[in-house]
């Protein structure tokens, strides 16, 4: 009861005392669009998925809602904030130790709808997500993960985004999602400059720019290819770095660090690591110009 609800204010809500024809609309808005994902929505899915009462969980990303009209998500995000509103208000003049029943069921009521349109407002919204994290994704890991993030991300948008302004929420949510992406890839890549210790960050080392890292389910083997077919370009030195920097076939698959090699070879470690981008540096070549590496590159 302490906490206040968070909105975005607008004059009107004032004069809209009595007044339910936005909060009518939003129930309409959300009843159109509960009957038509149901049409494209398999039956199996949809019972699976409405679940009890009227509150809309969050879909899967395999199978989101469309997005929304402009003029319905202004529908839904004008009774969100009515809504918020009113539970402020009638917080504010409820008794702490003798509440009345009554007001409590209505703000029970209201948060409930609250939930139910932003719950909405995410599910039309996660094809938005799923398509920025793809492209900031460099493995199927950062993509799921990138997703989860982004729906947070989404979240907080909902609550900060000001309808009266008259945009396009996607646009307000895209930049709020970029911003956050573009944030983390920043850090995973300088981690991953000082700490490549993965057969994903070998292959996300290799290529010319960061855009053209691979999605694989198996980097692994792709990586064990491609130092097979370039051991001409390998002295032995640089080969045994790799595998053991990256924790490939041949080694205890334990990603060592450069401390540890550099003891294993008798050389510094500012050596090692020197040694390190150096046979970076030639798998790039090698992939690059020679011909059996531009098939290994065609084929991750």
């Amino acid at each position: 009861m302490g906490l206040e609800v968070r909105l975005i204010h607008v004059a009107e809500f004032e004069d809209l005392d009595n007044d339910d024809t936005p909060i009518d609309a939003a129930t309409s808005v959300l009843h159109e669009i509960q009957l038509s994902a149901s049409s494209e929505r398999p039956e199996s899915e949809l019972s699976a998925s409405t679940g009890s009462g009227d509150v809309v969980p969050f879909r899967n990303w395999s199978t989101p809602d469309p997005l929304l009209e402009f003029e319905q998500e202004q529908v839904l995000f004008r009774a969100l904030n009515l809504l918020r509103f009113r539970v402020n208000r009638m917080k504010s003049r409820l008794s702490l130790t003798r509440p009345s029943l009554r007001r409590v069921s209505q703000i029970e009521g209201a948060m409930s709808l609250v939930e139910r349109i932003r719950g909405q407002l995410v599910n039309s919204n996660l094809r938005l997500v799923t398509s920025i994290a793809r492209r900031f994704s460099s493995s199927i890991g950062d993509f799921d993960e990138l997703s989860s993030e982004g729906c947070m991300i989404l979240l907080g948008a909902i609550d900060r985004f000001d309808y009266s302004r008259g945009f396009h929420f996607s646009t307000y949510a895209t930049h709020s999602i970029q911003r956050h992406f573009f944030r983390a890839w920043k850090v995973r890549s300088r981690r991953r400059e000082r700490f490549p210790t993965t057969p994903q960050d070998l292959l996300c080392e290799v290529p010319a720019a960061p855009e053209e890292c691979p999605v694989l389910e198996d980097p692994e083997a792709i990586v064990g290819r491609i130092l097979a077919h370039a051991e001409t370009v390998l002295d032995d030195r640089e080969h045994q770095i790799l595998i053991h920097r990256f924790g490939l076939k041949g080694s205890d698959r334990k990603q060592h660090t450069l401390r540890d090699i550099a003891s294993d070879l008798g050389l510094s470690k500012e050596r090692v690591r020197q040694l390190q981008l150096k046979a970076l540096q030639k798998l790039r070549d090698f992939l690059e110009l020679d011909p059996s590496g531009r098939d290994l590159q065609a084929a991750y």
